[in-house]
């Protein structure tokens, strides 16, 4: 999911939970930022407004990059005197004298960006903070897919209206837990149904289209799939397909 055509609304939200990264960590500041074509873009920061007026900076220029190149947590005590990181025009730009940072993951894997906070001096990253920072980086992924549900859920309707199949089904299974996905297994839109009765989080509900098309691609028309995501209770769920066309698949959702 390229993240470039999603107009993320709220970006107080993110400010707020990188102030308080910067405050925990008793650091010079925090940004948490994800990928915008060829730039990083800060969706939050904790810096003075002028540091970063545009909110992004070309992705090659940064720290931030090199920890989503490598998929993993990474601690730079001395940045300035690693040759690697003291050329990096966002580094003398910002001021940048230590670093730690954690990558950002959608729920499908893909590294979309990274979070991080940084000191104007050397400083011995503690492992606890490193934890810290992974344990935000959920709540900081969560919100993204969140933005990332609306949008998809909004770009439904240009769809369905080329699919009046697909809508009339929607319309007549009105009440029911449905989901619509495309052949990418890429959720288009789950109704307030899926939320409420079934009671799953955004990042369970962008897992169900892949399990439904494994479904779909065996030939069968439903079956059972199992939920597994960290430090939550297994999910056991039926789904039914109920309609594919062009594109779509339309299912529906029961415990």
């Amino acid at each position: 999911m390229a993240l470039h055509s999603i107009e993320f609304s709220n970006l107080a939200e993110f400010d707020a939970l990188a102030q308080s990264i910067a405050a925990r960590l008793n650091c010079q500041a925090s940004l948490i930022s994800v990928i915008h074509d060829d730039a990083l873009f800060a969706l939050g920061h904790s810096m003075p407004a002028t540091a970063v007026a545009n909110r992004s900076l070309p992705m090659s220029d940064t720290v931030c990059a090199r920890t989503m190149e490598a998929g993993h947590p990474l601690r730079i005590a001395d940045v300035m005197g690693d040759p690697q990181f003291a050329r990096l025009p966002a580094v003398k730009a910002l001021g940048i004298g230590s670093y730690i940072g954690v990558p950002l993951r959608l729920e499908s894997g893909s590294v979309v960006g990274a979070l991080c906070a940084v000191s104007s001096e050397p400083r011995i990253w503690q492992d606890a903070e490193e934890q810290y920072l992974i344990a935000v980086s959920d709540l900081a992924e969560s919100k993204i897919e969140r933005h990332v549900l609306r949008y998809e859920q909004k770009a439904l309707s240009a769809a369905l209206a080329e699919n009046d199949a697909i809508l009339s089904t929607l319309a007549e299974l009105q009440g029911r837990a449905m989901t619509v996905h495309n052949s990418d297994c890429e959720l288009v839109f789950a109704n307030a149904t899926m939320r409420a009765d079934l009671g799953l989080s955004y990042q369970e509900l962008l897992a169900l289209p892949c399990a439904a098309q494994r479904i779909v691609d065996k030939g069968r028309c439903g079956g059972e799939i199992t939920l597994h995501l960290p430090g939550r209770a297994e999910h056991v769920l039926h789904v039914d397909i109920a309609r594919e066309k062009d594109g779509l698949t339309l299912a529906e959702w029961r415990r």
